[in-house]
């Protein structure tokens, strides 16, 4: 009876939240029926580590986290954060830098590529094709680096976005 309960809570949760930005916490999309049988078997733990989304809404994911777009059966976690050497907010550098990270793309379970995104702090962000039906743009990526302090990866936010070409 406990995991009938907790399935229910967990269903309210997922389908009654509207919080933004979401940080990996599911948003305002409601469970697919292949999610309510995950959280009704108690498999709750790896549907809350992600973030429901919509293609042409902007969403923040933090690092280790997956978003996950129903409509298009695709997943994207942020698995990698391979460069970020941006000019620190409290030093005077000649380069502004860049923070590269890495999207692993999964669709139907099947982990398609790893998409590399570069953002140059100043410039504005270019989408990357995703496949021939949709891109991604990185918009943002939280914290910026402040001199002295080391970033963990699991500080990282980025903000992206999913659209169809």
């Amino acid at each position: 009876m406990k995991s009938v309960v907790s399935a229910a809570v967990i269903l309210t949760f997922i389908s009654g939240v509207n919080c933004l930005p979401s940080y990996g916490m599911l948003s305002n999309i409601k469970p697919s029926q292949i999610e309510a049988q995950s959280i009704a078997q108690g498999n709750h733990q790896q549907l809350m580590a992600r973030v429901g989304t919509t293609l042409d809404t902007p969403f923040y994911l933090r690092y280790g986290k997956t978003a996950y777009l129903t409509t298009e059966n695709i997943e994207i976690k942020f698995s990698k954060v391979i460069q970020d050497s941006r000019c620190p907010s409290n030093v005077t550098c000649i380069w502004q830098g860049q923070v590269i990270i890495g999207l692993d793309i999964i669709k139907n379970g099947k982990q398609l590529s790893t998409l590399m995104l570069t953002l140059i702090p100043g410039r504005d962000p270019l989408p990357i094709q995703l496949s021939d039906k949709y891109s991604v743009k990185l918009i943002k990526v939280s914290p910026y680096p402040i001199s002295g302090q080391t970033i963990a990866l699991q500080d990282y936010i980025v903000k992206i976005v999913v659209s169809r070409n």
